[in-house]
């Protein structure tokens, strides 16, 4: 894929450091940080690469509307609604099930945003692509212009943004003289993964490397089986790259790694404690959807990398935001 328009939102190159504190705690004697939390729009996270891509493609088309597939607790879909309301573009967030009695903070900030928000009544996240095909079917109807986004973003126009950050991030290592490290980062739909891949493969823009560097890629997968994933991701990786020339000093290998733990979005009350404390002894936003499985696992995992590690952070401070609030009103409940 050549070429797409970029919205600009975020501030880059994000910040890849050393992260000791962090690596003492997962078991890491070598444990650096890429902080895609500190992505500079709103709330930050990975997904604000995402979007410039997405909302680019989205203008460039000529949308007054943009469609998006996400939970109730979707980060991305309440950052899309943040970014479409900064532009003048109306948003509907299609979810699955039904309006909870409490909306999560995503979900508020979707509203406060001003996005029209739809529930398909269904528990299956494979409805919610279904009733927005059906929303955007009325909408043209009406002669208005809508932009469909599946489930985090996850198409070949969003993966661009982590094309790029992929070489964004090859340019930092090389400044560092690094040639050979393992980055870990955990995967929902697929998008983010998919688009360093691609990134980390094929040459998206020009980049003077002083070194050969290999990179081994471990994707956690937080959300749906690797089997139900792994082909997925390498598909728009590839379509992604596509019409591209190969990076010739850079060599790529990746795996999908299983950190659902007990279900998406769930956890036992032990990892809920040890997430919390690895938050308040690193000072890094760990929340439980994401971030915290992913960590998790690299903790548990009995053989570590060797080498230098990356841990990819990929935000997550609405989920956070949930985890404190639940955390706060457990407390009052248990106040005589």
């Amino acid at each position: 894929m050549i070429g797409a328009a970029r919205l600009e939102l975020g501030t880059f190159p994000t910040p890849f450091t050393p992260c000791p504190v962090l690596g003492s705690q997962l078991g890491v004697a070598d444990l650096w940080i890429k902080r895609d939390d500190l992505t500079g729009f709103s709330w930050s996270g990975n997904k604000v690469r995402t979007i410039e891509y997405l909302l680019g493609d989205a203008i460039v088309q000529a949308a007054d509307t943009v469609i998006v597939s996400g939970g109730p607790t979707s980060n991305f879909a309440a950052l899309m609604a943040v970014a479409c309301a900064k532009h003048d573009i109306q948003m509907h967030q299609v979810s699955y099930g039904t309006p909870p009695e409490t909306d999560p903070t995503a979900l508020a900030v979707g509203r406060a945003a001003g996005a029209t928000l739809h529930f398909t009544g269904s528990l299956e996240r494979a409805s919610m692509e279904e009733v927005a095909e059906k929303h955007a079917q009325a909408l043209r109807g009406a002669r208005r212009r809508p932009y469909l986004v599946p489930r985090g973003g996850a198409t070949t126009v969003g993966a661009l943004g982590y094309a790029h950050a992929a070489g964004e991030f090859l340019c930092q290592l090389d400044q560092v003289g690094c040639d050979a490290v393992t980055i870990v980062i955990p995967v929902g739909s697929g998008g983010s993964i998919a688009g360093l891949l691609a990134g980390l493969t094929y040459q998206f823009a020009p980049i003077h490397l002083t070194r050969a560097i290999d990179v081994e890629v471990v994707g956690v997968s937080v959300s749906r089986s690797p089997e139900n994933l792994r082909d997925s991701i390498a598909a728009k990786a590839e379509a992604c790259g596509a019409g591209l020339p190969k990076l010739r000093s850079v060599s790529c290998r990746w795996s999908l790694t299983d950190g659902r733990g007990v279900g998406f979005a769930c956890h036992d009350e032990h990892e809920a404690t040890q997430m919390d404390a690895l938050m308040l002894r690193t000072g890094l936003l760990v929340d439980p959807t994401y971030n915290g499985k992913a960590m998790l696992w690299l903790r548990r995992s009995p053989v570590k990398p060797d080498g230098p590690v990356v841990y990819w952070h990929t935000g997550g401070a609405l989920g956070v935001a949930d985890q404190l609030r639940k955390a706060a009103a457990k407390q009052r409940r248990l106040q005589p």
